[in-house]
């Protein structure tokens, strides 16, 4: 296999394993912002720790704030990657069989790192 495309899919697999981080975290702020809300219905204002939940709600909004940036940056990458995705594919299939006919009609048997390698 290619070498570049190994390590192009190899981005492409860690952008969409953190960009799965980053919406299992979202997900997680989220659903603890929901129970933040109903629970905070139920607090009377004026109680001594209303101020105490609603600055922890302030935090947790703040931390769900980041974690959005943080994937509007990633997809900023991943988006434009995914869109020429199918266009690598096709590119590398047709390198490949192009390589494989070079290797059959001129007997090529080295390897680059062996051409490297010897004219050192």
């Amino acid at each position: 296999m290619c070498e570049y495309h190994s390590k192009f899919n190899g981005l492409l697999s860690e952008l969409n394993n953190q960009r799965g981080v980053l919406t299992k975290e979202l997900s997680r702020l989220d659903k603890y912002i929901s129970s933040m809300y109903h629970d905070l219905e139920g607090i009377d204002p004026s109680e001594e720790y209303a101020l105490s939940y609603v600055t922890q709600l302030q935090d947790t909004l703040k931390k769900r704030r980041v974690v959005k940036d943080e994937m509007a940056r990633l997809d900023a990458v991943l988006n434009p990657l995914k869109n020429v995705v199918n266009d690598v594919e096709t590119a590398v299939r047709a390198r490949k069989k192009v390589s494989r006919r070079w290797e059959r009609d001129f007997k090529m048997t080295l390897t680059l790192e062996e051409v490297i390698t010897t004219s050192n």
